[in-house]
């Protein structure tokens, strides 16, 4: 059995142009139409970088806007606050300064009873009587002071039971001076405990206002950033693409050709 190889591959070269030719037929509405997407991304690209850029722009935007609004709602409160603290501490300086007048003035009277005692001490009571009449008035001088605020509990218990050196045989004179005495005590212990107290609401109030300041500043940062970034978003221009522009060519008289003039 002979066969027809020239033929054979005769067939074969008209089979595969026929197949590359519907291959391509096929295949020329795909790059047709992939190359006018492409077209259509090249021109929709620029867009889209516009877009994204002002809608970063404006998240920044909101988000540093919703930083100053706290901030600023951060440094009210401070301000607030070291109105607070500021008039706790003025408020610890007037009573400061009302307890050291009492001192001076309790110091004062304690110390011309001191002197006085220099003159001399009437003598002891000699009948029952006169017991009785010195331990009623050291009961009531007492009385009187424990509701002053010059005797602590424990002292006006000591007074009542003759302890602690009350003695209710006492002149009431020597009385006097010891309940004076006292009352400058107390009195400069309350002064002491003050001035603490004084210095401790100063320096909450030196924070306060410190916190304040801080606050104030950032808060007026972060209201320029946000001026900025509303400017920026206004003023920035949106890019586009621009087509080079052809150079005109150059003019050489040596290698311009000469229009011929055609006469009639």
């Amino acid at each position: 059995m002979k066969i027809d190889f020239h033929g054979l591959l005769l067939d074969m070269r008209g089979a595969a142009l026929i197949w590359l030719a519907l291959v391509t037929v096929g295949a020329v509405p795909f790059v047709a139409m992939a190359i006018s997407a492409r077209r259509r991304w090249r021109r929709t690209r620029p867009e889209q970088r516009v877009r994204a850029r002002r809608e970063s722009l404006a998240a920044r935007q909101a988000e540093l806007r919703r930083y100053a609004e706290e901030v600023a709602v951060a440094a009210s409160r401070a301000a607030v606050t070291a109105e607070r603290r500021r008039a706790a501490w003025a408020a610890v300086c007037r009573t400061q300064q009302a307890a050291w007048r009492a001192y001076d003035e309790a110091a004062e009277a304690a110390l011309r009873s001191i002197q006085a005692e220099a003159f001399g001490i009437p003598d002891p009571p000699s009948t029952v009587d006169e017991v009785a009449v010195r331990r009623r008035y050291l009961e009531r001088a007492a009385a009187a002071a424990y509701r002053r605020g010059d005797l602590a509990a424990e002292e006006f218990g000591a007074v009542l039971a003759g302890r602690d050196g009350w003695d209710p045989r006492r002149h009431p004179f020597e009385q006097d001076t010891r309940l004076s005495v006292a009352r400058r005590d107390r009195l400069r212990r309350a002064c002491e405990t003050l001035s603490e107290v004084e210095s401790s609401a100063w320096q909450a109030a030196e924070v306060a206002v410190a916190a304040k300041r801080s606050l104030d500043t950032e808060a007026l940062s972060a209201a320029l950033r946000v001026r900025e970034a509303a400017s920026a978003r206004r003023t920035r221009p949106a890019r586009r693409s621009v087509r080079g522009v052809r150079p005109m060519p150059a003019w050489e008289a040596d290698t311009a050709p000469i229009p011929r003039v055609v006469l009639t």
